[in-house]
């Protein structure tokens, strides 16, 4: 099932004193690229998130919001050190007594000293939190999964559309080739006597070479492998997983096949052709880069 590389999706879980919600959306983009934002509480759940996109997502920017709100998070205590203090106090007096200094050691010149030791938030209990970012992880995901693949459906669609247009193309090609050849080798023909002045002398040498420059002018080998190409394309649009890779190889070589043919045939009815052709493979492989 083809996929496109954007979506969006959000999902909410709550718990006895949490809310958990998560959004998750994607733009484009060569390779797989996750970049997780996660409230500091949540943080040490970052490695298993990604490995859960990983395990769904093969191409994309993707960017994922995770918001956590609750009592749970306003429940902080704070604790000291007693231990440390008490040691900062004696190494105090230790120094105040070396140097002979005056004074009284107050609070504020002790927390002047150790305020980030001596006192500390303690983190509250969040044991339910990882739970609740899995379920709004997986209710973002999934959602989110959706979207791309309907928005995938609709650009496999279109392109098949112009699959069609281009395969009706390839068989006006076909049915126009042994009239162009014919022109061609005319022209060839036509050239040479007006270099020789008169008629063409029948010499089997000289028409050997008449026919092989007119086979350089032939499309055969082009359009044979313009239909495999199509044939291609089709089979890996209807594949599971990331194809658009695949696709676009598919397309760069079917471009270089029709600039082939635009240049071994100068019949104004193929140059048409060529050209339209031309326009169907530009506007496939722009939806070609929407597509996972």
């Amino acid at each position: 099932m083809t996929k496109s590389m954007t979506g969006y999706g959000r999902g909410t879980a709550s718990g006895s004193s949490l809310t958990v919600t998560a959004e998750l959306k994607s733009v484009n983009s060569r390779y797989l690229d996750i970049k997780c934002k996660l409230p500091k509480a949540a943080a040490f759940l970052e490695t298993a998130v990604k490995e859960r996109l990983q395990e769904n997502v093969s191409r994309g920017k993707l960017e994922l919001s995770v918001d956590v709100e609750g009592g749970a998070l306003k429940k902080r205590e704070i604790s000291i050190d007693w231990e440390l203090a008490e040691a900062y106090m004696v190494k105090l007096k230790a120094i105040r007594s070396a140097f002979d200094l005056r004074g009284e050691i107050s609070l504020d010149t002790l927390l002047s000293q150790s305020e980030d030791i001596l006192v500390e938030e303690a983190q509250p209990e969040l044991t339910e939190l990882p739970d609740l970012v899995g379920q709004a992880l997986d209710e973002a995901l999934e959602a989110f999964l959706s979207m791309r693949t309907t928005e995938g459906t609709a650009l496999a669609s279109d392109i098949r559309n112009r699959m069609t247009a281009i395969q009706a193309m390839l068989k006006q090609l076909t049915e126009l080739r042994p009239q162009v050849m014919d022109a061609y080798r005319q022209r060839i023909q036509d050239r040479i006597a007006s270099y020789v002045d008169g008629a063409l002398p029948e010499t089997s040498r000289l028409h050997q070479e008449i026919a092989l420059l007119a086979e350089k002018g032939d499309i055969t080998e082009e359009l044979i492998r313009l239909e495999s190409h199509l044939d291609q394309l089709a089979a890996n649009l209807e594949k599971e997983g990331a194809v658009g890779r695949t696709c676009d190889f598919i397309l760069q070589e079917m471009q270089r096949e029709v600039n082939t043919i635009g240049s071994k045939s100068t019949a104004s009815s193929i140059s048409i052709i060529v050209v339209s052709l031309k326009s169907e493979l530009e506007k496939i492989k722009e939806q070609v880069q929407n597509i996972e």
